[in-house]
């Protein structure tokens, strides 16, 4: 009777909902509360119930009045940038997946038990009494022999952790780089900063020299404007400069795992600071380093492992499979005599047809070796042009260098002279400004080649793999 009222109710809300009457049996759960009134609205999603935001770890007060080094930078940055943490606990966790796959040579072991009270009603029509039964049993089962299928699952787990492996070395590689590059180009900015001061004093200079000259009657208000206007333009540049050294440290700070705002000391780059030293290594020599120590290519080569380890898996799931099984249990039942139960035997399984699943997933495997193949060839090509590029790349900074100072030195005496002749009426107020630009621009170009230089360094040694040459000027 219970049941057919049950019953008679669940018909009726079906009924009402299928009609449309009422908007709670519509959307009884009230799915719809939390979404926008209509289209184009933001959705506020649920903040609060989702995890907190992790801080940055702040900069110790006594390291933040601290002089640091390219060295010390690059190895607070590996203990403490947030990317190698998540690299290493994918390695990790690729580890414990071996460890999965491990498992499968050993037998299991299953514990259970179950315990009952039962009313039945006999054929007659008679109660038989309520009966209390308990019965723990343990399971075992091993697999003897899979044709190779546990096999090609433990190396495809094998060959997982090396791609873990070096993907967490490219992981290091890419936080030393990244660290690297913010370092020198704070460096370089840090140095057109001090360059484009100099060139606000000596705009400051030849404007006085205009007025001195001005007020003398030997040059005109229009070279007086001239002056005025250089000046306010170097005043621009210096202070949009400022912002980019700002903005520069901000990014070395975050490359270290560090608020943004962390006050950084670093030794300043002058125009006198030394390129970095030749490489030693001749390129080809560099190439067959790479085949070995690059993490990227190695990366692909784990791939290409992972890929042939499946294809024989998946060869070996279409195999027959060979087990044995085992049982013990002891049941205890009212109104009987207790008593073990046991069981052993051999299990034999043959898939004889799957619906063409195993077909496929062995074509996919092998489709899928064959794209790991060449993309272990595109990775190798791809990487030993990065190393003929950077190379000549770099080698073509340090050629340029020796220009670059050369340059840097005729206009400092250039301007030296114009502004002396300018003193006595021999040189316009355009050739000292004129004399300015090319100083500044040789100042710019020295430290850019500087900066240049490093960072290709920088980027010779992760298209090895290795570090190469020098590090830090």
């Amino acid at each position: 009777m219970h049941c057919r009222w049950l019953l008679y109710g669940l018909l009726l809300v079906n009924g009402v909902a299928q009609a449309g009457i009422g908007a709670a049996f519509d959307d009884p759960f009230f799915t719809d509360s939390g979404l926008p009134g209509q289209a184009g609205q933001s959705w506020k999603g649920v903040p609060e119930r989702l995890p907190a935001l992790p801080s940055s770890q702040a900069w110790p007060a006594a390291m933040a009045a601290k002089t640091w080094t390219l060295p010390e930078l690059t190895t607070w940055a590996l203990a403490h940038n947030p990317q190698t943490a998540a690299s290493w606990e994918a390695l990790r966790a690729q580890a414990a997946a071996l460890g999965v796959a491990d498992s499968a040579w050993l037998p299991s072991l299953t514990f259970s038990t179950s315990a009952s009270r039962r009313q039945a009603v006999s054929t007659a029509g008679f109660s038989v009494p309520a009966r209390n039964s308990v019965m723990p049993s343990l399971s075992l089962s091993y697999t003897l022999w899979d044709f190779g299928l546990r096999a090609a699952k433990t190396d495809a787990a094998q060959a997982q952790e090396w791609v873990a492996g070096y993907t967490q070395n490219q992981t290091l590689q890419a936080v030393i780089f990244t660290v690297t590059q913010a370092y020198y180009q704070l460096l370089g900015n840090q140095a057109l900063l001090v360059a484009d001061a100099k060139t606000v004093a000596e705009n400051q200079k030849a404007l006085e020299a205009a007025e001195v000259l001005h007020q003398a009657g030997q040059a005109t208000i229009g070279a007086l404007y001239q002056a005025r206007a250089s000046l306010a333009t170097a005043q621009s540049t210096y202070a949009a400069q400022a912002q980019t050294v700002r903005s520069g440290e901000g990014s070395l700070a975050s490359s270290l795992g560090l608020p943004t705002n962390s006050v950084i000391h670093i030794a300043p780059l002058t125009t006198d600071s030394a390129p970095p030293s030749q490489v030693q290594q001749g390129v080809e020599t560099l190439m067959h380093a790479a085949e070995t120590a690059n993490p990227a290519l190695q990366e692909a080569r784990a791939q290409v492992a992972v890929a042939q380890a499946n294809v024989r898996s998946a060869r070996a799931q279409g195999l027959p499979s060979l087990g044995v099984t085992g049982s013990y249990g002891y049941q205890i039942q009212g109104g009987f005599q207790p008593g073990d139960t046991w069981s052993v035997g051999l299990s034999l399984t043959v898939p004889l047809f799957t619906g063409f699943d195993n077909h496929y997933q062995v074509r996919e495997a092998e489709a899928t070796a064959r794209q790991e193949t060449d993309t272990l060839a595109a990775t190798r090509n791809s990487t030993l042009v990065s190393i003929w590029q950077d190379y000549h790349g770099f080698q073509g900074d340090l050629a340029a260098y020796p220009g670059a100072r050369s340059s840097l030195a005729n206009a400092r005496k250039a301007m030296e002279v114009v502004i002396a002749q300018y003193k006595v009426g021999q040189a316009t107020i355009q050739d000292v400004l004129q004399a300015e630009s090319t100083l500044a621009q040789s100042r710019y170009s020295l430290i850019a080649n500087l900066v240049n230089s490093y960072v290709a360094l920088a980027q010779l040694s992760q298209a090895v793999g290795i570090p190469v040459g020098a590090s830090q000027p």
